[in-house]
């Protein structure tokens, strides 16, 4: 994906087996959740989301005046830069799923995965996740609509983040990753790309195309028959070996190290990130991808293998050995081929505190 990434670009995958016809909920039938499925036209889907309370944003974009090409794509949408009546300028994503162009559900599956990462984005209330506007409806489309950061994503900013900074964005992200957690939401693709920088200078959190819910209280959503949505590097090890068919909490945490621990996210971003989990808090610490200088292949050989990214020197982050020792020690559990012995993002956070503490950085962690 695009390193100018305004909103992720990923895909849920749910298996679907024969779903009955539907027929939409009225709006104060709320003691029964309404059921999306591939067989309903757009219309019915976006009619079932507009009765739940998603706000319809059609009659609000301005079609006129959009990007002509998308600034970012990947996975399985692309977004482009928009623009309501209003003036404001938004980011526009379109979802598209893989299929045969003759496939008459095809327009079904696309638009049921946009209206589920809606539904799903929607249930996040945190500053550590970018608000979602509300979608609209355009030539068989469910489009999701969402402000447009002008920083763009984490990874353009890794360049000239100072040390506290990118300590900072590491634990804004595990706060984020918590707070999920807790309200039974694993969001499946943990990436800088997937994290944009705010206005203000901090991080949130985007694409809940993979992203599934513990509850579904007000909707629900047959499953579909396709393959996992992946970023190979980010990816743990049950994801990519198929022992496990879902993205889990633990999944999740093993991207978030990844993230947080690759190369000195302090030093260059020489390369767009294609990786999962704290693998991210790697990435930020080091600037550059999970197994920089191998191929996707190689990298997912090394998973298997039990080898991990090399370790980085941390020197522009922490102060002193030990400190460096502690932070490594995090990113090692954090990579456990055992899920069971990964700690859960709670614990990620409370040993990142514990390193800014040890290195003296205090400004803007708070």
């Amino acid at each position: 994906m695009s390193e100018n990434v305004m909103m992720g670009a990923t895909m849920q995958t749910w298996h679907i087996e024969n779903p009955a016809p539907i027929q939409p909920t009225s709006p104060g039938s709320r003691s029964q959740p309404g059921l999306i499925s591939r067989k309903m036209s757009p219309e019915q889907i976006a009619g079932l989301l507009a009765q739940h309370g998603v706000k319809d944003m059609t009659n609000e974009l301005d079609f006129m005046h959009r990007g002509l090409r998308p600034f970012a794509s990947g996975g399985f949408g692309s977004i482009y830069q928009g623009k309501l009546r209003s003036g404001q300028m938004v980011a526009i994503k379109y979802i598209d799923v893989l299929g045969n162009l003759e496939d008459l559900e095809l327009g079904g599956k696309r638009c049921k995965h946009a209206a589920h990462e809606l539904y799903t984005w929607l249930k996040c209330d945190h500053p550590g996740v970018l608000k979602a506007l509300g979608f609209g409806l355009f030539e068989g489309f469910i489009l999701l609509v969402s402000p447009l950061l002008q920083n763009g994503c984490l990874t353009r900013q890794l360049v000239s983040s100072k040390p506290c900074a990118k300590l900072r964005f590491c634990l804004e992200i595990t706060n984020t990753v918590e707070y999920l957690h807790g309200e039974g939401i694993v969001h499946g693709d943990i990436k800088t790309d997937n994290v944009l920088v705010s206005d203000a200078g901090h991080a949130q959190l985007v694409d809940f195309g993979n992203a599934t819910l513990a509850n579904y209280l007000t909707l629900c959503f047959t499953r579909t028959s396709s393959v996992l949505a992946l970023s190979l590097r980010f990816a743990a090890p049950e994801i990519l070996d198929g022992t496990s068919e879902q993205y889990t909490t633990e999944s999740d945490v093993y991207a978030l190290g990844m993230v947080c621990g690759t190369q000195p996210l302090f030093t260059v971003v020489a390369e767009s990130l294609v990786a999962y989990g704290f693998k991210t808090i790697l990435q930020i610490m080091t600037g550059k991808l999970p197994y920089a200088g191998k191929s996707d292949p190689a990298a997912v050989t090394s998973v298997f293998l039990h080898i991990h990214p090399p370790r980085p020197s941390f020197q522009d982050v922490v102060n002193n050995q030990e400190v460096g020792d502690k932070l490594w020690d995090l990113l090692l559990r954090c990579w456990s081929h055992d899920p069971k012995l990964r700690p859960t993002a709670k614990g990620v956070k409370n040993s990142l505190i514990e390193i800014a503490e040890m290195s003296g950085v205090h400004d803007g962690l708070s």
